[in-house]
């Protein structure tokens, strides 16, 4: 282990980031969704009319399992060529040759656990991604998106038909061993920036969170602290600072408060960040900040008005996300208006740094052999760079005015 008062991992010090050396660290970067977790407006994969119709992890397992053409052995073959060809190598140079430091790598309890205990394979992808992000220079920050029985039941929790995660005992103490495991597994890995502990939970479902979502990230925070005294660790409020708690009860050391800011009011980009920032001042959070998840969608100022602000107040962030299968999105009248209603005709969704179009393959019936290319189809040289794509360009290139571009 490195000496130093911090062993070389990055941590947090007062309202600022530091790298392993005792420099100012600000995490610039992007989400690696759709990886682990396919989610239905954005997959390649549908379900046809198996269960609700609706895409998910959990349902899109059991649609494969309901595949008379398919067996166990063909639908884990399956999962490792789309994880395999979804993100590979080049992408984390890409995002490396772009100028960014970091990946967030969104995953549930499903990637890594089988009938209920930790597969013998359950680091090999994980490991897999941190292992590039260490040969192109890029942090890790691991993001469990979905714990045991679902934290918010929304699809990208990867299951939207249960929210069994709060006061369920079973499921809170699998979530528990869970991050258990994976400190234990990273403890000594400084590529890794921290521990992500859960994405987005609510106090209910469709409610935004509350002292019952900082109660279990306590009781995660400890686990964690048990095994691993030195990573980062994440502490999400969602939607808003103020659906955190006060954190000054907990006595966390060696934290991060997040935050997801995706504008989808007829407010103006900038008074939302401003409305984030008092909120911020106003909880009294005194940590860094890390925007773990936005996007300003259509117009190239909106993306400069976000990347100015949190230049301005000395956050770190990561945008949503690196690549999409855009065929989905952009045929679906319904979300596409969504977000071209909210923000006056913004034209492109700029949802992935690159996008896909492909026609979604019905896991539920279709036959291996089609499955399997349509999973190989997913490789980056496969899709076009969308404006996001440019706008992180002329950014970390320094075009933007008052950019800080200090992304070491």
């Amino acid at each position: 282990m490195k000496s130093g008062k911090h062993g070389g991992y990055v941590h947090a010090q007062g309202t600022a980031l530091y790298d392993g050396d005792g420099n100012i660290l600000r995490l610039k970067g992007v989400n690696l969704g759709n990886w682990f977790i396919q989610e239905p407006w954005m997959s390649v994969a549908c379900v046809g009319s198996y269960d609700t119709g609706v895409y998910t992890q959990r349902r899109g397992r059991a649609a494969m399992l309901s595949n008379a053409s398919l067996d166990a052995e063909k639908i884990d073959e399956l999962e490792r060529i789309y994880e395999e060809n979804y993100i590979d190598e080049c992408d984390f140079k890409n995002i490396a040759d772009l100028g960014m430091n970091a990946v967030r790598i969104p995953f549930s309890y499903m990637n890594a656990e089988k009938d209920g205990a930790l597969r013998e394979d359950a680091f090999v992808q994980l490991d897999r991604a941190v292992a590039m992000c260490r040969k192109y220079g890029l942090y890790a920050i691991l993001d469990l998106h979905g714990g045991h029985g679902s934290q918010n039941r929304d699809h990208h929790s990867g299951d939207d038909a249960h929210f069994d995660l709060y006061g369920n005992e079973d499921n809170m103490a699998a979530t528990e061993r869970l991050w258990t495991a994976i400190a234990e597994h990273y403890r000594d890995d400084r590529t890794v920036a921290g521990y992500d502990l859960l994405n987005e939970p609510r106090r209910r479902p469709h409610a935004y969170g509350g002292k019952v979502n900082f109660d279990y990230y306590d009781r995660l925070y400890r686990a964690v602290r048990a095994v691993d005294e030195n990573h980062l660790i994440f502490i999400e409020c969602f939607s808003f600072p103020f659906n955190g708690a006060r954190m000054t009860r907990y006595n966390w050391q060696n934290v991060c408060v997040e935050y997801h800011i995706y504008n989808l009011t007829f407010f103006s980009h900038k008074f939302c960040l401003k409305f984030y920032n008092l909120m911020h001042k106003f909880m009294g959070y005194r940590t860094p900040v890390f925007i773990g998840e936005w996007n300003a969608y259509g117009r190239e100022r909106d993306w400069e008005t976000h990347f100015k602000y949190f230049d301005r107040r000395g956050w770190s962030f990561c945008s949503w996300t690196y690549k999409t299968n855009a065929h989905n999105y952009y045929r679906d009248k319904k979300f596409r208006n969504l977000y071209v209603r909210t923000h006056r005709g913004a034209g492109e969704l700029n949802w992935g740094l690159f996008e896909l179009d492909i026609e979604p393959v019905d896991i539920s019936t279709a036959p291996y052999e089609e499955i399997a290319a349509a999973y190989r189809s997913t490789r980056t040289e496969n899709a076009k760079k969308s404006g996001a794509y440019t706008y992180w360009q002329k950014y970390l290139g320094g075009e933007y005015p008052e950019n800080a571009n200090n992304t070491k």
